[in-house]
This record gives structure tokens, C-alpha cells and sequence, in this order.
């Protein structure tokens, strides 16, 4: 009888952080598909390439990457309602119209963004001038990132 009173006196211990348990878990594997900053490119995840760093669709020019252009490139006299060094971003006509004077070659390759001026621009040590936007913050990594993945989708007008 000295063995069961025993395991009755754990009972309580054993049922508490076992509730405790469960619950952090819930509470843990909740917390997973949050996302708190809601901030441009807040749906990109930088996994090393993998997947291309897009993990809901193809990216979205009119909701992702004209919003990037429009917040960035339109300083003083740039490319957007402007053409400057044969770059207008615009709209996505004017975008995929640019033909960028300094690589003498269209700024977007549908397919290829290593092979697109636009992306070398905005990495930190282009082949042609300085880096863009110029004069401005340099755009973030999930940022280039989505640019990069729209460019490899094809540069869709969606």
C-alpha cells in the first residue's frame, strides 16, 4: 500500500506539466505561421535560394514589386514620371521597355535575373555607376530578393 500512496502524492505534479506541455506546444507551433511586421516583403523568407525565397505564388508586380519602385526610385528626378540613362520603372511597360544606356541592353531578362541590369544596379558593386537607388537606403535583402524572383518567373505583368 506504501508504493500507490506514493504515486498518488505525484499524480497532481505529473498531471500539471503534462497540461503545461500541451499547451506550450500549442502555443509554440501557433506562434510558427506568424508573422508580426507586415512590412514589405514580410511573405519572403531568405532560405539560402531555396525555392527562390517565394513561398506563396508567383510575385505579384502591381502588389510587390511596383510598390518597390514607386517607394524607392522615385527620387529626385529618377525613373519614375521620369526617364534617367534610358530607365523609366514607372509602369510595366516603361520597366520592361528601359533600356539601361550604361549596359546598352534592356534592364529586365525575363527568365534571368543574374543577366538583368536591373539587379545588378542594386547589388553593392555594379558593373556600371554606383549602386541604386542613389543617393537613397539601399533596398533590403527580401527586397532584392523579390525583385530577383519576379524577374526568374518570368517578369510577369500580374
Amino acid at each position: 500500500m506504501g508504493q500507490l500512496h506514493k504515486r498518488m502524492q505525484f499524480a497532481p505534479f505529473f498531471k500539471t506539466y503534462s497540461i503545461l506541455a500541451v499547451f506550450s506546444g500549442c502555443l509554440l507551433l501557433s506562434a510558427c505561421g506568424s508573422d508580426a511586421s507586415g512590412g514589405l516583403g514580410s511573405d519572403i523568407v531568405d532560405n539560402g535560394g531555396n525555392d527562390n525565397g517565394n513561398t506563396t505564388g508567383p510575385v505579384s508586380y502591381s502588389q510587390k514589386i511596383a510598390i518597390i519602385f514607386q517607394s524607392s526610385c522615385g527620387g529626385s528626378g529618377c525613373h519614375i514620371n521620369n526617364s534617367k540613362d534610358g530607365v523609366n520603372l514607372t509602369t510595366y511597360a516603361q520597366v520592361m521597355a528601359s533600356h539601361g544606356t550604361q549596359y546598352n541592353s534592356r534592364i529586365v531578362v525575363p527568365g534571368n535575373a543574374s543577366g538583368s541590369p536591373l539587379v545588378d544596379k542594386l547589388g553593392s558593386s555594379p558593373a556600371f555607376g554606383v549602386r541604386m537607388p542613389d543617393g537613397r537606403p539601399a533596398l533590403s535583402n527580401a527586397q532584392i530578393t523579390l525583385i530577383r524572383t519576379w524577374i526568374n518567373e518570368g517578369a510577369l505583368n500580374n
